[in-house]
């Protein structure tokens, strides 16, 4: 579906960024081995198993997928001021809404109940006393199911210009002894799966956050494979 969105203005952003590391406590739902994991970690699993996980936000029950609309000087302040960690995939607006995404709202606190007596407190975000969201620009992907599956992204977002992901088994065969490319097992006892980058990183934009420009340095896909 290709959604005609209009004009972003120049405190918008099409850029949505799904972070994988950041300050602060994570909500109950979120399973202890994650938690535990390190942003490097967490991205590594997403690009390996080509799927975001979702959990309830905070005050909500449904589970969801979430991301952050940052424009290049908002992503900075995020990273320098806000100490998010500059690690996760970039998503653009038409993409999360095709998949039923959307901005939540920042309410008040009479309206934010109004939103969780009616079950959608999933899309708002309370910005009553001691509420410390609102610089997120947060928008949510609803996934009951608790999982998206990706067939591609916008870009792939780091902290470290030496970083690689994990590399995974393909579908093609070497010899271990040569190192040559082989049938299979049924060739010889010494074939083996090849490993390679996996096909998210191989097709995606990488992009690498520069501490000293304070922004991203874009790569195209497959350069740094």
């Amino acid at each position: 579906m290709d959604l005609n969105l209009g004009i972003t203005g120049p405190a918008q952003s099409d850029d949505l960024y799904h972070f994988t590391g950041r300050l602060g406590e994570r909500p109950n739902d979120v399973p202890q081995r994650i938690r535990e994991m390190t942003p490097q970690q967490r991205l590594d699993a997403i690009i390996a198993e080509r799927m975001l996980r979702a959990f309830p936000p905070f005050g909500a029950n449904v589970p969801c997928v979430c991301f952050s609309e940052a424009s290049p000087e908002h992503l900075a302040f995020l990273v320098k001021e806000r100490k998010v960690e500059p690690w996760g995939i970039l998503g653009r607006r038409n993409s999360l809404l095709s998949l039923g995404g959307g901005s939540v709202a920042y309410v008040p606190d009479q309206q934010y109940q109004y939103f969780k007596n009616t079950g959608m407190a999933h899309w708002a975000v309370r910005v009553g006393t001691n509420s410390t969201w609102m610089h997120e620009r947060e928008w949510r992907i609803p996934r009951q199911n608790g999982e998206i599956k990706l067939a591609s992204v916008s870009a792939i977002l780091i902290g470290d210009a030496n970083w690689r992901p994990s590399l995974v088994e393909t579908e093609e065969w070497v010899n271990a002894e040569t190192g040559e490319q082989c049938q299979g097992p049924a060739e010889t006892p010494h074939a083996q799966p090849r490993q390679d980058h996996p096909t998210l990183w191989r097709e995606s934009a990488i992009w690498i956050w520069d501490d000293e420009s304070e922004s991203v340095i874009k790569h195209p896909p497959g350069a740094l494979c």
